[in-house]
């Protein structure tokens, strides 16, 4: 067998063996945004940490519902973002890592321009043709879903964000339906307020009757 033979041999079998383009690694990677959902928030922290980022945010939105903001993101960007300030937002609840989203602040018009191309045409590759299109006001959102998750794109030219979030259907239904029961049930009164605000929590019935207007 002469050289240039045994040379193309070599070439086809490290062309045939190198790793190619994977669908489901791409889609596991890109999911929560280096995160894993249903992850608490002290993991996600830790985290962080151990990458030395700053978290730009820690707020509590409500009682079961905390939000985080880190500088930068934590998996290699399928866009040129070099231009563009970026964030990573992570949404708890009831301590479960629900949604995760990278936050882009363009430069100017073309910039953002061609991010919002290079981001659907990336999340297109994965998960095939959006589902949904949708403009309100001045913003315009492109909808697709995958197992257990549904992923938006949105563009705002007025202020040059573009936004692709990841949520995890699986949480979100089951705060869904926690609301759905509270709204069914009331907003209960609390002994508290009762006692310090009302003034009549334990109070005798007959005391009641005569102080309530």
């Amino acid at each position: 067998m002469n050289t240039g033979r045994v040379l193309l041999t070599v070439l086809i079998l490290a062309l045939l063996t190198a790793p190619g383009f994977s669908k489901e690694k791409d889609i596991k990677t890109a999911s929560a945004l280096g995160f894993d959902f249903g992850i608490s928030k002290k993991r996600a922290l830790e985290i962080i940490r151990s990458q030395n980022r700053k978290v730009l945010e820690d707020t509590v939105d409500s009682k079961n519902i905390r939000t985080i903001v880190v500088e930068g993101a934590f998996i290699d960007l399928p866009a040129d973002v070099n231009n563009s300030d970026v964030k990573t937002n992570l949404e708890f609840y009831d301590n479960e890592l629900m949604d995760s989203s990278l936050v882009f602040k363009s430069g100017n018009a073309s910039e953002q321009a061609k991010l919002k191309d290079e981001l659907s045409k990336f999340l297109t590759s994965l998960y095939g043709e959006p589902k949904g299109r949708e403009e309100v006001l001045y913003f315009t959102t492109w909808t697709w879903h995958a197992p257990d998750m549904s992923v938006i794109l949105t563009v705002d030219p007025d202020s040059a964000i573009t936004r692709v979030e990841y949520s995890y259907k699986p949480i979100n239904e089951t705060m869904r339906d926690e609301e759905y029961k509270k709204a069914l049930e009331g907003e209960r009164p609390s002994p508290a307020d009762q006692m310090f605000k009302d003034g009549n929590y334990s109070m005798p019935t007959d005391y009641k009757d005569r102080y309530q207007p």
